[in-house]
């Protein structure tokens, strides 16, 4: 993990400006939700801001903020707009899982870049392959050194911004040719880190961004394909194996989508609450017939407001506990087959809570919220992307359940 030693006080700082960034973000947001682009304004704002810079650790000219504190400045800059704030979010995510996994010259010339200003995003996932599976990406080794990179990757979140990119492809033999074996193609798959030049096309030297982002909702995240064609990676920009390294922080990747749900939470609280208690209704609501009622003394709102307010607070509870624990070590006391599942159980949880939130929230509000354009349309077609970052509910529960089972059985 890598070093943290800023304390709760020096902390301080980062998280105002967190709440500036986060008004901005939420003042651009609605436009460049309603246009599918990234929303280009803010890579200036942020990277002025000096929080790109948090969690690399002092020696490399960071702060030296910890997961937790990453954790709460995502979750301030979710509450102002989380499309736009997860395309960040994948800066944070990388620097915490390569800057963990990187030789101390590594981190020394790529985070230092980072604390410069620079920005990192990792692509990953492929037509069958993300976190938990096999890279079709081939990286095949040239007769100098290094690796010329070949494939495409699906999520390119960040890469209309970033200035490095990190990745995890397999590497060949000298004519392309993947292993053949499974455990001989796990062994191969690798992850490397380099610079990221593209032109205002989209096109650089070996790469490509082809803008294909069309989904339900984070319109604003910019998730291109990026195209690698002979993409070179020097020798230097050998990071680890992939598999035995990656899995063994992957709480970065979790903890930091957790966050991101965690503060949209926190803005479906804020919005309800706003919307409900100024609204009237003159005619028959429920069993209540008045010429002027104020939902916000009817039963079944003040129940509903109640409970996203405690959906809100145990989420923070259960994403902030688990990061205590990690940071702690206390998830040593866990299961090692169960680490990464148990981590990602905030994220489930947070997920189930943001998606029901959304959706009762519009209910309680009324017809207006499902209207082009209205915050909770747009918060709900957002929260449906917490479905898909790893690890989802169903993977987290068969991870859980094979091991408890398998183990069962071993002990008969």
């Amino acid at each position: 993990m890598l070093k943290h030693d800023l304390t709760d006080e020096d902390f301080e700082p980062y998280f105002r400006t967190a709440q500036e960034v986060s008004q901005f973000f939420r003042e651009i947001g609605p436009r460049y939700d309603a246009e599918n682009t990234f929303a280009v304004p803010s890579i200036e704002v942020f990277k002025k801001s000096g929080l790109g810079a948090l969690p690399v650790p002092k020696e490399f000219g960071g702060a030296g903020g910890s997961l937790l504190h990453a954790s709460k400045i995502i979750t301030e800059l979710s509450r102002g707009d989380s499309a736009i704030t997860l395309a960040y979010n994948m800066h944070y995510i990388m620097v915490g899982i390569a800057g963990s996994l990187m030789s101390e010259e590594q981190n020394k010339y790529w985070l230092g870049r980072v604390a410069d200003g620079e920005l990192v995003f990792g692509p990953f996932s492929e037509q069958r392959a993300g976190f938990s599976g096999l890279a079709d990406m081939k990286a095949v080794p040239q007769p100098d050194g290094g690796w010329r990179l070949y494939g495409k990757k699906t999520w390119g979140t960040l890469c209309e911004a970033a200035d490095i990119i990190t990745t995890n492809a397999t590497i060949t033999d000298a004519d392309g040719n993947l292993p053949e074996d499974f455990e001989a193609r796990v062994a191969a798959e690798s992850f490397f880190i380099g610079d990221f030049t593209v032109d205002a096309d989209g096109n650089g030297d070996g790469l490509r961004i082809e803008k294909t982002w069309d989904a339900l909702g984070m319109h604003a995240t910019g998730t291109q394909t990026i195209h690698f064609d002979g993409y070179y990676v020097p020798a230097d920009g050998f990071i680890c194996q992939w598999r035995t390294g990656a899995f063994g922080v992957l709480e970065w990747a979790s903890l930091m989508f957790a966050s991101i749900y965690l503060g949209m939470q926190q803005r479906v609280l804020e919005e309800a609450v706003a919307a409900l208690a100024k609204k009237r209704l003159g005619a028959t609501f429920g069993a209540i017939v008045a010429a002027d009622t104020e939902v916000a003394g009817v039963g079944h709102i003040i129940d509903g407001v109640g409970d996203l307010a405690s959906r809100v607070e145990l989420s923070r509870r259960v994403l902030y506990r688990t990061c205590e624990e990690v940071i702690s070590g206390r998830d040593a006391e866990w299961p090692a087959e169960l680490r990464f599942p148990y981590i990602g159980l905030a994220k489930t949880f947070i997920a189930d809570n943001v998606l029901h939130m959304t959706r009762h929230a519009m209910s309680l509000v009324g017809g207006s919220s499902f209207r082009k354009g209205a915050i909770f349309e747009r918060l709900y077609r957002d929260s449906a992307a917490s479905m898909f970052q790893p690890l989802n509910a169903d993977q987290s529960r068969t991870y859980i359940g094979q091991f408890l089972l398998q183990s069962a059985r071993a002990q008969d």
